[in-house]
């Protein structure tokens, strides 16, 4: 059958494709159009204020079990950055690796809870009991109505203790609205695009970072709701992050980049005379043992990478550096200055440096 009559058979070509082209972090650069009065990038504050609590980088660990324990949640706590303890344990673990590396007292602690309705909301007391209110609920699909079911189920908690809840991931305008709708305080955009995450490869499905990012801040707006946008996925270097905030979104969700640090859990191992640690997708077998119907997580060994403040600094100057051409000393008006460009694959291959 031809293009043209299997088109008309199935439907309009609009029925089928998108019009938008669906680019990711490669496909963009951010265009230096502003004559910059700023003479040292350390005139600009990368601070911004995120449910509560005021984050001097706007970074958060992604709640996966090689990257982010009560270890790496204090280290980025005493950074004024954000770690979600992740859920791959009891409640009664987390709650034991906060006050382990004394985060008790802090604003600056979040924890992970699944969906499960029978089991999850006991975890959530808990969590909530022990003073940590910013709670991720973490899962695959952020579209799906166990969502809708759970926080109906959980609606009494999150007013009586004032929770903020993280919600995703999503990666188109429809399901961010429908978290919206649920009441969501912030979102989680981005599906198949971590790094190790074989949710495309498995199933067909996922988009472009910067095309989710677009449409997930095209449903704020339209929603009349200032939900927070985190850029979940997709991001290895300070570059990418600096697009991810330039676009509109208040914060970026680390895993790989975080991944092989002193504070990330799991000890140092030693192999071909470098030293490693293992970092696992949130569906692979070595955090699912007990399940084993899952097809959408990978596992691999990172370079070990030394202390987390280290990439966190780099990160940081990166986007102080980024805003300088801008000429923004902070990161409204970074984001208001911000204009892009498409990039071909020749000029994107241009900017790599040539060594």
């Amino acid at each position: 059958m031809a293009t043209e009559e299997l088109l008309k058979s199935l439907g309009s070509y609009n029925q089928l494709f998108d019009d938008h082209h669906s680019c990711t972090y490669d496909d963009i650069s951010l265009v230096p159009n502003q004559i910059s009065e700023i003479e040292h990038r350390a005139e600009c504050d990368t601070s911004t204020e995120f449910l509560g609590v005021k984050l001097s980088v706007p970074i958060i660990a992604s709640p996966m079990n090689t990257v982010c324990g009560g270890k790496m949640a204090k280290a980025l706590a005493d950074l004024h950055c954000l770690g979600i303890v992740h859920r791959f344990n009891s409640a009664e673990s987390q709650v034991y690796e906060l006050q382990m590396f004394h985060l008790g007292e802090s604003k600056y602690k979040a924890a992970a809870v699944g969906v499960n309705v029978e089991t999850e909301p006991r975890r959530l007391k808990q969590l909530a009991d022990n003073g940590v209110n910013i709670i991720c609920l973490d899962t695959a699909n952020g579209g799906s109505r166990m969502i809708e079911k759970f926080m109906d189920r959980i609606s009494s908690m999150i007013s009586e203790y004032g929770l903020k809840m993280i919600l995703g991931n999503v990666a188109s305008y429809e399901t961010t609205r429908f978290l919206i709708d649920l009441g969501a305080d912030a979102i989680r955009v981005g599906i198949g695009s971590g790094a190790m995450c074989s949710t495309s490869i498995k199933s067909g499905i996922g988009i472009g970072q910067v095309d989710a990012i677009q449409r997930a801040i095209a449903a704020r707006k339209d929603s009349g709701k200032y939900v927070k946008i985190i850029a979940d996925g997709g991001i290895s270097t300070p570059g990418a992050m600096c697009k991810a905030i330039a676009l509109g979104c208040d914060a970026v969700m680390f895993g790989r980049v975080l991944a092989g640090t002193d504070e990330a859990p799991g000890e140092v191992l030693k192999y071909n005379n470098q030293r490693w640690k293992k970092y696992c997708g949130s569906a692979s077998f070595a955090v699912k043992q007990e399940n084993k119907n899952y097809i959408e997580g990978e596992e691999s060994l990172v370079p070990y990478k030394g202390s987390v403040t280290k990439i966190i600094t780099d990160y940081r100057e990166g986007l102080q550096s980024s805003m300088s051409y801008l000429n923004a000393r902070d990161l409204s008006t970074y984001q208001a200055n911000a204009k892009f460009v498409r990039l071909s694959s020749s000029s994107f291959n241009e900017r790599l440096p040539q060594l």
